[in-house]
């Protein structure tokens, strides 16, 4: 059985019980979808303690409804988890820096209290506006293209950082490419189904010579390397003190 509940404005419970079938996600999906569909930032709680299992079908009409309101999710601000298992606290942890931007947390079923004071104490609707996430700092004139990342990445940030790399991404020259991270929080979940930014991304993989990243966290530094080996460019991370590295590998003076 799955329920759902309005605490306060922009604040939302739902309790998983028992194992959950299809008619109970599309519950939460009628429930839910004019939540979100409305003006964040959200605080949603999750009771799962007495959750013990969901139907194959179940579990695909969540998938369809979660990637369906992919470009929403930016608006939940804190979701905390109650639950007694240890995996779903540790996947938790492991998700949460990933995904800066919806801060998550789980609490045992002793603290109620506790996940409900914490998803209730939502940001000012002001501090989650988008101030810009990317910042270009060199446009591939002189052979090599920078950009520094300090905050939450949009679809805006990202189609106006492509616009002035036209020039680039239309001739025949390769470039090299420098990341600076200053600080992450994320991206807006709408960068994943928008057609026309991934189309310039693979557009510009075709231009790269060397890709420096510097400063990423560690989880990032992490993929990075693993996704490196598969790329047909050169790929490596410096931590934030060694940028005069990162700059002289490739060759931004």
């Amino acid at each position: 059985m799955l329920t759902v509940k309005t605490l306060k404005s922009n604040v939302y419970e739902l309790t998983l019980q028992g194992v959950l079938e299809k008619r109970d996600i599309e519950t939460m999906e009628r429930e839910l979808t004019p939540v979100l569909q409305g003006d964040g930032p959200l605080g949603l709680i999750i009771r799962a303690e007495h959750w013990q299992d969901m139907t194959a079908d179940a579990l695909a009409e969540d998938m369809k409804f979660e990637f369906g309101m992919l470009t929403q999710w930016a608006k939940i601000a804190r979701m905390a988890v109650v639950t007694d298992l240890q995996a779903v606290s540790a996947l938790l942890r492991w998700i949460d820096p990933i995904l800066p931007m919806i801060e998550m947390r789980s609490f045992p079923s002793s603290d109620v209290a506790a996940a409900e004071a914490f998803a209730s104490d939502l940001p000012d609707q002001r501090d989650t506006a988008a101030n810009g996430g990317l910042t270009l700092l060199a446009d591939g004139s002189d052979g090599v293209v920078a950009f520094e990342v300090d905050g939450r990445i949009t679809p805006k940030d990202v189609e106006a950082l492509f616009a002035r790399l036209q020039t680039v991404m239309q001739g025949d020259a390769k470039v090299n490419l420098l990341a600076r991270f200053k600080r992450w929080d994320g991206f807006d979940p709408a960068l994943l189904t928008d057609a026309g930014i991934f189309g310039s991304k693979f557009a510009m993989i075709g231009h790269l010579k060397r890709y420096a990243v510097v400063g990423a966290p560690s989880w990032m530094q992490g993929v990075i390397s693993a996704m490196g080996a598969a790329m047909p460019f050169e790929m490596r991370c410096f931590d934030a003190a060694d940028e005069d590295a990162a700059r002289d590998w490739v060759g931004w003076t």
